[in-house]
């Protein structure tokens, strides 16, 4: 019975196709974006708004959020997400408001697993 069994079995296996059982294909880059927008005051804190956005899923997406006020790089942050189409950077990469008013702005780097898919950077639009 066992022998009729493994017979079966090897059958089956035979007449699956080879790409039915392979590995899932290779990430893509050329449907995904980078998003940055903001960075937005939320009582006292400023968060930057930033993601990698892809048309499907892919195995890995990671995101870097550097958020600076009037040049200088105050904080920065990284995420890795899997098997998404989406990976959000926010408040990871959020600082303290300083008295006064500044410039903040974020740049945002986004990568498909390690092939990079652009940089995206947005500066604030109102008085903080």
């Amino acid at each position: 019975m066992v022998v009729r069994t493994l017979v079966a079995l090897v059958a089956v296996l035979a007449v699956v196709p080879a790409a039915a059982i392979a590995a899932p294909p290779a990430s893509s880059t050329a449907s995904c974006t980078i998003v940055a927008e903001g960075p937005f005051l939320y009582v006292d804190t400023v968060i930057p708004n930033s993601a990698v956005q892809c048309d499907a899923p892919q195995r890995r997406l990671r995101i870097e959020t550097q958020l600076t006020r009037d040049g200088v790089v105050v904080v920065s942050a990284s995420r890795a997400c899997r098997n998404a189409s989406v990976c959000w950077l926010t408040v990871d990469a959020s600082a303290s408001d300083a008295p006064g008013d500044q410039l903040w702005c974020l740049t945002t780097r986004g990568y498909v697993g390690s092939t990079f898919v652009g940089e995206a950077s947005s500066c604030e639009h109102e008085d903080f």
